[in-house]
């Protein structure tokens, strides 16, 4: 079996659009985990054979919706502070962003569409830094943009 080509964590980043034109997305800095969920919505029904009155009934899925959420957590960077405030329940632009090196690219890209920041949580504990947590919720599709 072959070595993966697996990525680094600090290839990964979670870009806030400026919404301008055109627009400049801007790395959410600080974060140290990033995460993308893609997820399937669904709706079962537990179906009998009717030939068989004893037969346990199996489960049927119909796909309802999908949904992408992105979180974030790590270090509060202060100079991004006021733009993450003004972001909360407003829907903007994010990419999901993939990256490598060029002497050592497989694959890079994005995801991307339209999302809202959904929650802001900051935490402060005695003799450390201040904590941050983010999460934005899909607000429509979302596609993936390989880049060469």
């Amino acid at each position: 079996m072959a070595r993966p080509a697996i990525l680094r964590g600090t290839y990964v980043n979670i870009l806030m659009g400026d919404g301008g034109g055109p627009e400049v997305f801007t790395p959410i800095c600080g974060v140290t985990t990033r995460d993308l969920t893609d997820q399937i919505n669904t709706s079962d029904a537990f179906v009998r054979d009717c030939a068989i009155a004893t037969d346990v009934p199996t489960r049927s899925v119909i796909a309802t919706g999908r949904q992408w959420d992105l979180t974030a957590s790590g270090w509060l960077n202060r100079s991004q502070l006021a733009t993450i405030n003004s972001a909360m329940g407003a829907v903007k632009n994010y990419r999901f962003e993939l990256t490598e090196p060029a002497t050592n690219k497989v694959y890079a890209g994005y995801y991307s569409g339209a999302a809202m920041l959904t929650q802001l949580k900051i935490t402060g504990e005695d003799a450390d830094f201040v904590k941050i947590d983010l999460t934005m919720a899909s607000d429509g599709p979302w596609t993936f943009t390989v880049v060469p």
